[in-house]
């Protein structure tokens, strides 16, 4: 479950920004006793949002934010193995301050996991990791113990939380985490963190790799399968059935698997991959199965390959899966630019999966959208609306609704039109278009 999240000086966040998933104590509205809730509560008995949305204008940082929790959950599973891929991080710092060229990179994250809440970060600088720590709340405890404290090659561990890790200090190298090395190493705790973030903390981004999240559950699952069909059937009641096959093809290992972190430039090829010019891959093929007809009489089924379906209907088939997967079995999961491609009310049922009494494990899911149409009072609470908005100088800030303060003064009424106010720019985070009529005076006119 995640708590909050801090990020500092990466790509458009020169200044510390925090999202949080904690319940703000001055909204009550969306939290009833029937099973339906936007609110988990703890163990602890903290109230904790089940979904988050955050709302801005194109490239105001609102996909930043996404792209930094998986830098995060890529340097917990991959530093130990990729030596260049703290290097490469290093580079994504705030350019345009000449001063944030001397700075670290910060991220930190609080979460729960295995009932435990964690709160672990690092700062990297120039390819090193500067510092990193991991502290952890035990049951009964109302103050943090330390797991481990670094700085620089100083590393000090607890051994009554963190046992296992005699001679792992000196193995760790500069451009690794102490943590991705000692879970290596397998020592339990970082092992259980590692495992919680490979499992349980998800971030989507292309269409393809989601297709085929989805297409391996509908295969190995059998209560997946009847899920995804059911709200398949729903939604498209000409699909009768979907099939999917996996065959093994030679491919080029050289494209990085992440997505969202190739756009960056980050490289996420192994060492295994660099050493051989093809590797195999396993391709799934996915069939939607539709009834043929004959005279308006029903003949028997054709099997169509999903890639001549709707868009709409083969992104609805690739969320499904890790919807599921992440409610059934509790975690986080983040989508950047949810409801691309999806009917507004779509969008607004797969929200309402999280508030329903499916969640029985507090399944959280974050997104970023442009649907306004989701900034309903009746879906999203203020505490669970967030924009960004980014200054002239190219500075990205990250805020809440339930913070945000009309003319620096008034709080955002439970009762407001979110929407209409947005759209109105009350919250800002909107586009500026500048002078339009200008422009096109300047370039509408006919070349004589």
């Amino acid at each position: 479950m995640l708590i909050d999240f801090t990020v500092k000086n990466f790509m458009s966040y020169k200044n510390e920004a925090t999202f949080s998933m904690v319940a703000s104590t001055t909204v009550k509205e969306c939290e009833s006793d029937n099973g339906c809730s936007n609110v988990s509560i703890t163990d602890n008995g903290k109230r904790i949002l089940r979904t988050a949305a955050i709302y801005g204008a194109n490239g105001s940082g609102k996909s930043t934010v996404i792209t930094a929790m998986n830098v995060f959950r890529t340097m917990v599973l991959r530093s130990f193995v990729e030596e260049a891929l703290v290097k490469n991080i290093s580079q994504l710092y705030y350019h345009f301050d000449v001063g944030c060229v001397e700075q670290p990179i910060s991220m930190q994250m609080i979460f729960i996991c295995n009932s435990l809440r964690y709160r672990f970060g690092f700062e990297v600088f120039q390819g090193k990791v500067l510092t990193e720590w991991l502290y952890v709340l035990l049951k009964g405890s109302t103050k943090e113990s330390y797991c481990f404290k670094r700085d620089g090659q100083n590393i000090k561990v607890n051994s009554k939380l963190m046992s296992g890790t005699r001679g792992i200090t000196a193995k760790t190298r500069n451009n690794a985490l102490f943590l991705s090395t000692t879970a290596q190493f397998n020592v339990s705790v970082a092992m259980i963190i590692k495992e919680w973030f490979r499992k349980r903390f998800n971030v989507l981004s292309g269409l393809d790799d989601t297709l085929a999240y989805t297409a391996r559950a509908f295969m190995h699952n059998s209560l997946a399968r009847q899920q995804i069909l059911s709200m398949i059937g729903i939604v498209d009641n000409c699909i009768k059935d979907v099939s999917v096959e996996e065959n093994i093809k030679e491919v080029n290992p050289h494209e990085p698997p992440f997505s969202i972190l190739a756009r960056l430039g980050i490289n996420m090829t192994t060492d295994m991959e660099q050493r051989v010019e093809k590797i195999e891959q396993h391709e799934l093929q996915i069939n939607a199965i539709h009834k043929m007809y004959a005279n308006n009489k029903e003949v028997g089924d054709k099997a169509l390959n999903f890639k001549f379906e709707s868009l709409g209907t083969t992104k609805l088939f690739a969320l499904l899966g890790p919807f599921f997967d992440t409610i059934q079995n509790g975690g986080v999961l983040i989508i950047d630019e949810f409801g691309t491609s999806l009917h507004t009310q779509l969008s607004i049922e797969l929200l309402k999966l999280f508030h329903s009494p499916m969640n029985i494990f507090g399944a959280q899911l974050v997104i970023t959208t442009h649907d306004t149409n989701l900034l309903r009072k009746d879906l999203l609470r203020r505490d669970q609306i967030w924009f960004t908005e980014k200054s002239y100088e190219g500075v990205s800030d990250l805020y809440s609704l339930v913070e945000y303060k009309i003319n620096q003064a008034n709080s955002v009424r439970n009762d407001a039109s979110f929407s209409k106010d947005y759209l109105a720019g009350r919250y800002g985070a909107i586009p500026y278009f500048g002078n339009l009529d200008k422009f096109i005076s300047e370039y509408g006119k006919k070349e004589e």
